[in-house]
């Protein structure tokens, strides 16, 4: 019996290890598939030009006041957070559409903000510019380059805690929280210094969070 067990042992060495101990023909298929599966678990990396063609898509669907097509980006479940700040504190306002957006100051629908944004070359940046309120004397935005980017390094807005200031219940910061982490590309304006996220969700490019805070103004 001991022999039989022996021989079994070697068998089973012998197809998982070739020559000089190294991984056999079943092995090496075994590491290969492995890794193939970790290679399709991993996200792709968000593609640039892909994600400069929708934005325009969306800044032109704004421009027209498009909100059908504006919807377009708006995920049915997840909706849209809007993010203002009315007084010293940031307010996070849930919508489930464009159409039902109201914004804090006047109600004004969600297509208001094209009266704003009126122009947006778009440009790549690892980082953003950096901003000082100091600089902002004399019309001037307080960021060190002026203009309209988008970055794809988003996790700063993933990991902030700033709806923690915000008058939301356990269950609205748990979402709040979640969809955080899913924000990919950032595009920010800089002559408003509103800042647009957006999340790459089953083939779409999707606006989640519009932040449409005015800095150094509490």
């Amino acid at each position: 019996m001991r022999f039989t067990f022996a021989i079994l042992a070697v068998l089973v060495m012998c197809t998982s290890c070739g020559p000089d101990s190294r991984p056999g023909m079943l092995g090496s298929q075994r590491v290969d598939s492995l890794q193939a599966a970790q290679e399709e678990a991993r996200p792709a990396a968000p593609d640039s030009a892909s994600f400069a063609e929708e934005f325009n898509r969306f800044f032109n669907a704004l421009q027209a006041g498009d909100t059908a097509a504006l919807n377009d980006f708006v995920d049915a479940q997840s909706g849209i957070w809007l993010i203002e700040q009315p007084g010293a504190m940031p307010a996070y306002s849930h919508f489930k559409s464009i159409q039902e957006v109201q914004r804090n100051y006047q109600q004004r629908p969600f297509t208001s903000i094209n009266q704003e944004v009126k122009v947006c070359e778009l440009q790549h940046r690892e980082a953003f510019p950096a901003f000082d309120c100091a600089d902002m004397d004399r019309g001037a935005t307080g960021f060190a380059e002026d203009g309209c980017f988008y970055t794809f390094s988003t996790s700063s807005f993933q990991t902030t805690t700033m709806w923690q200031y915000a008058n939301l219940s356990e269950q609205q910061a748990q979402q709040v929280q979640q969809l955080q982490e899913q924000v990919q590309a950032t595009v920010l304006h800089t002559a408003t210094a509103y800042r647009f996220h957006f999340g790459f969700r089953n083939g779409r490019w999707l606006l989640l969070f519009a932040d449409l805070r005015t800095p150094c103004s509490a």
